[in-house]
C-alpha cells in the first residue's frame, strides 16, 4: 500500500451566515444519491470545468459557488484557467448528506496547482460547489507534483467491528483540532502509525535525520509545534463515511503573527512554517481522517493561504 472564456451563468448566491461547526447528517430530498450518482455527479462537474462550460451542469436555482472563500459566479476563477486535471484524483462519497468531495491535481496556465472540491445535491441537482484551488505561488508548503495516485486506503471500508457512529468519527476529528489549539497530542485519538499528508508531502511522522528520531504527530502536538495556530475557528464537518471510515472538514487556521513556536525544526515542521508564524495570516484547510477502531490512522489535507481573518464563505 502506497504513502503517498468560457459560458457563464449567472448565479443568485444565497446569504447565509458562516457556523462554527456545520454537521451533514440529513437525508436528501427526491431521489436519492447513492455512492456511484455522487461520483458520477462529480465526474460531470470535473468534465464541466475542464470544458469551460457550466451549462453543462444540473445546477438548481440559486446555486451558491465559491471559490477558496469568495463567493462568484459559476464559470468564473478556474474555470477560465484550467487547462486539464492530472492522474491524482481521490473521491468521497456521504449518500446520507448528499454530498460528494474530491481532491486532485489540475494544469493551470501551464502550472501545476491542487485543486479540491466540493458538491452538495438535492434531487440529484447541485445546490452547492465549494472549490478549492492550491496555487503554489501562494509560498505554502507542499510538493504537489508527488501527488500522481490515491492511495486506495481511502475506498477500503472498515471492518464493522471497527466502525464508529457519525457523532463519534466527528468528534475524534474535532478532537485533533483541538489538540492542535492546545498543544496536548494525548487528548487526539492517534494511532501509533498516523501518516499525515499535507498537499503532498508527509508532515508527521516527521522523517528521522542524523540528530533526531522520526517525529510522530502526537509528539509535535506536545511540544506545541504549532503554537502559531492561535484558533482554529469555522469547523465544518461536512462529509462522513462510516464504512470508509472517513470524515471530512473544512476549517481555517489562524495564525496571528505574534506567537513565536519553539524550536521547529527539531521537532519536524515543514519549512513554510515559519512564515506562517511570521505575519498575521489565515489557512483553509480542507482535511480528511481516516478512523478505524476510535483511531486516527491518516489524514490527508490541501492548505491554501489566505488574508488573515478571511471568512470561509459559507
Amino acid at each position: 500500500m502506497s504513502r503517498n472564456q468560457p459560458k457563464r451563468m449567472g448565479a443568485t448566491l444565497l446569504a447565509s451566515a458562516s457556523l462554527a461547526c456545520t454537521v451533514a447528517l440529513a437525508a436528501p430530498q427526491g431521489p436519492h444519491c447513492e455512492r456511484s450518482c455522487l461520483k458520477g455527479l462529480m465526474d460531470q462537474y470535473l468534465a464541466a470545468l475542464v470544458a469551460h462550460d457550466p451549462s453543462r451542469l444540473p445546477v438548481a436555482p440559486g446555486v451558491r459557488f465559491t471559490e477558496n472563500t469568495n463567493r462568484m459566479s459559476l464559470g468564473d476563477g478556474l474555470w477560465q484557467t484550467i487547462d486539464g486535471l492530472g492522474t491524482f484524483k481521490l473521491y468521497i462519497e456521504d449518500p446520507a448528506s448528499g454530498q460528494a468531495a474530491f481532491y486532485g491535481t489540475a494544469s493551470e496556465n501551464g502550472v501545476t496547482a491542487l485543486l479540491g472540491v466540493r458538491l452538495k445535491e438535492r434531487g440529484r441537482r447541485l445546490t452547492e460547489i465549494e472549490q478549492f484551488v492550491v496555487r503554489q505561488a501562494s509560498g505554502i508548503h507542499g510538493s504537489f507534483d508527488r501527488l500522481v495516485t490515491a492511495d486506495p486506503l481511502w475506498e477500503e471500508p472498515v471492518p464493522e467491528s471497527e466502525r464508529s457512529s457519525r457523532a463519534a468519527l466527528i468528534d475524534d476529528a474535532d478532537q485533533y483540532f483541538n489538540g492542535i489549539v492546545r498543544g496536548d497530542g494525548d487528548i487526539v485519538p492517534f494511532a501509533e502509525d498516523c501518516v499525515r499528508i499535507e498537499n503532498g508531502a508527509q508532515t508527521a511522522p516527521a522523517p528521522a535525520t542524523a540528530t533526531r528520531p522520526a517525529v510522530s504527530a502526537r509528539a509535535q502536538f506536545n511540544a506545541r509545534l504549532y503554537a502559531y495556530i492561535h484558533e482554529i475557528t469555522n469547523r465544518r464537518f461536512l462529509l462522513v463515511d462510516p464504512e470508509r471510515g472517513i470524515v471530512y472538514a473544512v476549517v481555517m487556521f489562524q495564525h496571528p503573527g505574534d506567537i513565536r513556536p519553539p524550536a521547529r525544526r527539531a521537532a519536524g515542521a515543514p519549512r513554510s512554517g515559519f512564515s506562517l508564524a511570521s505575519y498575521p495570516n489565515t489557512t483553509e484547510i480542507i482535511e480528511t481522517f481516516k478512523i478505524r477502531g476510535g483511531k486516527i490512522h491518516d489524514i490527508f489535507a490541501y492548505v491554501s493561504l489566505l488574508p488573515y481573518r478571511q471568512r470561509p464563505g459559507w
